[in-house]
């Protein structure tokens, strides 16, 4: 009743609790099923058998429900296999059953670390097998028994190898948040998301990207750029020998979305290199749709390939093909003839407009990356070269609000405002701002670009998210 009682209190926290572990370690690996890849892995050395074994299991964390029912079993299988040993070595039933019990606890809290391998639990519960069946040797001198168990052990090494040490932690669930927000925007969850950054995950320091990323692929990126603060684009983010692993997973997520990708291409390279093996199915697959959308099929067999050979993303693989999507995403692409060094986000966005003024998304990052640093005067600039000279203003409540600064602040006639202002209750409102301006009434106004304007600081470097 006990061991039954521990295995479902480990099952409902695994899968209630802490389930976005289970997606990264999934992630982090690429498990081909070719005879290479064995090959591959009896190369390592000591472990490899385990390593294969765990990193079958592991693929299966793709499924849903299927990571915290896979650990807990592997978890209980190691407890009775230490409970059977002692007992075969003629300790007492309750004492055996409670060492098996601190066994599986103490391994089950190590895999509350987000990088703890599933194959250390193979390893150690191959140990146990071995120990088990040595007790069931029918050697009448115990001693004998005893010392060809360290042999057995030895033998054993060559394909159980000696389990990572680990780290005893406290549940992670400020990783667990940071991972949720990851996950439900990679799944394509972007209300998901967007509920998650302003409500569990509101005061991690990446929430606010993935709040503007998903608002942005939605197409409502000025609607909701100053209701979560403070205001994070992730633009300024640069990509150089000191940036967090976090930061470099999900700056592919950016590129991509704008278009740029050659860039969301270096970046998902990037990504892989931080991983074990150098491999991460994640990043494998944001290669091979750079290099669908960019059109060079040759590049993204080499991965689509790969894909093939897998359980659970061979499907995606066949279907990512003939996915129209790919082909209509070609269209933004950045056109540009150039060699550029850096990776400044100013550029990038002209040079994505200028190749497709109809890349709503890198138009929208522009003016807000000018807008959330208080550039009022380069907003009106891109403003005026992509939108009101090619006769399609983008007319929202931000956008209008900013217009409204820089035209009062400039002192443009009537005419010219109303070229620009279409919304005439912005005019209303901007009055009755600047009535209590610098006072506590103005708070009231705090959702406009005014009152961010007058008392908000713009970021000039991002936060460190949590470290992976």
């Amino acid at each position: 009743m006990l061991v039954g009682l521990w295995g479902v209190g480990c099952w409902a926290f695994l899968e209630f609790c802490y389930p976005y572990h289970f997606f990264y370690k999934e992630q982090n690996q690429l498990f081909v099923f070719t005879w290479d890849e064995w090959h591959r892995y009896r190369m390592e050395g000591a472990g490899w058998l385990a390593r294969w074994v765990g990193d079958f299991l592991t693929q299966f964390y793709y499924y849903l429900y299927a990571g915290s029912l896979l650990l807990t079993l592997s978890l209980l299988l190691l407890g009775d296999v230490v409970r059977r040993a002692l007992e075969g070595e003629g300790v007492c039933r309750v004492g055996a059953v409670a060492t098996g019990m601190v066994v599986m606890t103490l391994e089950g809290w190590r895999h509350l670390w987000y990088a703890y391998p599933l194959w250390c639990t193979v390893s150690l519960l191959g140990y146990a097998l071995v120990w088990w069946l040595m007790t069931l040797l029918p050697l009448r001198k115990r001693w004998l028994r005893r010392c060809l168990l360290p042999v057995a052990f030895v033998l054993a090494y060559a394909w159980l190898g000696l389990p990572e040490r680990g780290r005893w932690r406290m549940p992670e669930m400020e990783v667990e948040r940071y991972l949720a927000l990851d996950n439900e925007f990679y799944f394509g969850h972007d209300e998901r998301v967007v509920e998650l950054a302003t409500g569990d995950g509101a005061d991690l320091a990446v929430s606010g990207f993935y709040y503007n990323l998903a608002n942005a692929r939605m197409g409502r990126l000025p609607e909701g750029l100053l209701l979560k603060r403070p205001v994070e684009l992730g633009t300024l983010w640069r990509i150089g020998p000191e940036t967090p692993v976090t930061i470099i997973r999900v700056m592919n997520e950016l590129y991509y979305e704008l278009g740029d990708m050659t860039y969301a291409e270096r970046a998902a390279m990037m990504g892989c290199v931080f991983t074990r093996a150098n491999r991460n199915v994640r990043m494998v697959k944001r290669l091979a749709e750079c290099n669908l959308v960019s059109g060079d099929s040759a590049a993204a067999e080499k991965y689509l390939r790969l894909l093939d050979h897998t359980l659970a993303y061979r499907e995606w693989a066949r279907e990512a093909r003939r996915n129209p999507l790919y082909a209509r995403k070609r269209a933004f692409v950045n056109r540009a003839d150039t060699l550029r060094v850096g990776d400044d986000a100013r550029t990038i966005l002209t040079e994505l407009l200028d190749s497709n003024a109809e890349n709503e998304v890198a138009l929208d990052y522009l003016l807000c990356h000018e807008l959330v640093q208080g550039n009022v005067a380069m907003f009106k600039l891109f403003y005026d070269r992509y939108c009101m000279n090619r006769g399609r203003p983008r007319v929202c409540p931000l956008y209008q609000q900013a217009l409204l600064a820089w035209l009062a602040s400039n002192r443009a006639s009537r005419v010219e405002m109303l070229s620009y202002i279409v919304d005439e209750q912005q005019l209303v409102d901007f009055n009755a701002y600047n009535a209590v301006r610098g006072t506590p009434a103005a708070a009231k106004w705090k959702n406009t670009y005014w009152y961010y304007f007058d008392n908000i600081d713009p970021p000039q470097k991002t936060q460190d998210p949590p470290q992976l």
